[in-house]
């Protein structure tokens, strides 16, 4: 019997992610919906060296967690190709308790051509959640669109950018980005003459740009000391990006990612020897000075939680907004707050941002 890989710290990032976003997700949508999809276009076996649980048994476990006393189904389909390790998924699958109401299914085939036909499989007016790498288990961009025409489907993509950096410029894999890209025109791109950060970010945001999509956030996940990089401590592995048409989806996404970040509080993740979290120090004055130069002397009216998803592209979340803000109303700069849901100097959604204009003086012109 094949040997269990070990569980990377890296690979951890993963997992955290999808075991606190995937409860709400389902405990959101599942108060308006009787049957939610989960599709794992990657699954893997389930389980790594030490019977560490792989993402298919944190999102199964996780599910009968949620499901009691629920009105609604949870179908999770687990995708991977390799015929073994499948049966194994299986196996471990079968172990685990069983509940009529979290269905699982685990499909040995190739996700390129098999997702598409999953997808038709699903009613278009159910939630779906999908789990993809797009270039090491391909599931083109085209295919990615399609899922996203969906009105409640949500993606969470595992872009390995550092296997994708890696085959650029190699003609023998070039077919590999034709099918991802769905067309050849990435080839004649600048960022292909570039090197380091630049040929990184324009490789990423030339990938975003294709995906349609109201909403993305990206999670850079840095190589870990395990895997022997020279510098790997600042070069990257893979992103996770999270595309969603919703904003409240967008705004816990951040939240969650968050939880994860290094020091710097810059949204990407580095595992230290001992596989600690670093802690994060917030930074509350470069929004501030965001805010000064983008809403200070507009005359604009904002409930807290629209400006939070009008500005969702920002490294900050609702702790900071909420810092930002009351800092600059109790220094007199430019804010005026109208309490509508919190209490006394509090500050929750429902209350309104005035960004007074100046010679306006508590939301009234002198």
């Amino acid at each position: 019997m094949e040997q269990l890989s070990k569980l990377k710290e890296v690979s951890k990032a993963k997992h955290y992610i999808l075991e606190k976003y995937f409860p709400s997700w389902a405990t959101i949508l599942g108060s308006k919906y009787r049957n939610l999809y989960y599709v794992d276009c990657f699954a893997g076996e389930g389980k790594y060296k030490g019977g560490k649980a792989g993402s298919p048994l944190i999102i199964y476990r996780k599910a009968h967690d949620i499901i009691l006393n629920k009105p609604y189904g949870i179908h999770l389909k687990f995708v991977e190709k390799d015929k073994q390790r499948a049966e194994r998924l299986r196996q471990y699958l079968y172990n685990e308790k069983s509940s009529p109401h979290v269905t699982p299914n685990v499909y040995s085939e190739d996700s390129r051509q098999f997702t598409d036909g999953l997808l038709k499989a699903i009613p278009s007016s159910s939630p779906v959640f999908f789990f993809i790498d797009p270039y090491g288990h391909p599931v083109s961009i085209p295919v990615i669109n399609h899922i996203l025409q969906r009105p409640h489907a949500e993606i969470l993509l595992n872009l390995m950018w550092w296997r994708i950096n890696m085959d650029l410029s190699n003609p023998n894999v070039v077919n590999r980005l034709n099918k991802m890209f769905g067309h050849k025109n990435w080839s004649k791109e600048s960022f292909l003459q570039k090197s380091g950060i630049q040929r990184e970010e324009g490789f990423l945001n030339y990938f975003c740009s294709h995906i349609h999509c109201k909403y993305l956030f990206q999670f850079r996940i840095r190589f870990d000391p395990e895997d022997k990089i020279r510098g790997g401590r600042n070069r990257t592995k893979y992103y996770l990006i999270h595309f969603c048409n919703h904003s409240k989806a967008i705004l816990l996404m951040k939240q969650i990612m968050w939880g994860l970040g290094d020091e710097e509080g810059t949204f990407d993740y580095s595992a230290s020897s001992q596989g600690v979290l670093f802690s994060r120090t917030p930074t509350v004055e470069q929004l501030i000075k965001y805010l000064e130069k983008n809403y200070i002397g507009t005359g604009k009216k904002v409930e807290f939680e629209q400006l939070q998803i009008a500005t969702y592209h920002l490294p900050f979340i609702e702790k900071h907004y909420r810092q930002a803000i009351k800092r600059m109303e109790l220094e007199n700069q430019g804010v005026i707050v109208k309490r509508i849901k919190s209490m006394k100097s509090g500050i929750a959604k429902g209350d309104i941002i005035h960004f007074i204009r100046q010679g306006e003086r508590n939301g009234n012109k002198e």
